[in-house]
């Protein structure tokens, strides 16, 4: 298997979420399926398959933004950082950092007042609902991760 970074522990790390996240594809796969099924063979829509399958599915989306963020694989417009000097490209890359770790620390911030004063759960599964916004900090901590790499790769070896 090719590496996706340098590192064989981030290696390690970006293939068990890989593993993670096929999981979460065959699960919300068998659970809509599974609710296509109910409603149209018997007229009846699992209501705990609708919840456990939009769970997955918010899981799966974050983790695999976090390791786009680890891997630099991320969407971009890159019209004008292609263009730019090296010396702007690293300035773009400094400015998109800061940026990436002002929306990462406030959901952080949000996070923790979520859970302060937040205890309500799912309608029929009873998961807390810190379950489901969990997902937003696993995404920000792998972000802040790849966001350290990149800025690393920008100052020491130049590339932006």
């Amino acid at each position: 298997m090719k590496s996706r970074s340098g590192n064989a522990y981030l290696n390690k790390l970006i293939r068990s979420l890989d593993i993670i996240i096929g999981l979460l594809v065959v699960g919300v796969v068998i659970t809509v399926s599974m609710n296509v099924f109910g409603r149209f063979l018997f007229s009846y829509s699992f209501a705990w398959a609708a919840e456990i399958s939009r769970l997955f599915f918010i899981w799966m989306v974050l983790l695999g933004a976090g390791i786009a963020s680890l891997t630099n694989e991320h969407v971009a417009v890159t019209l004008f950082k292609d263009k730019a000097s090296p010396t702007l490209k690293k300035i773009f890359g400094l400015v998109s950092a800061l940026i990436i770790y002002a929306v990462c620390i406030s959901i952080f911030v949000g996070f923790d007042g979520i859970i302060s004063g937040y205890v309500s759960s799912t309608p029929f599964l009873g998961i807390p609902k810190t379950v489901l916004y969990s997902a937003m900090v696993v995404m920000a901590v792998l972000t802040v991760i790849g966001n350290s790499i990149f800025l690393y790769n920008v100052f020491k070896r130049g590339a932006a």
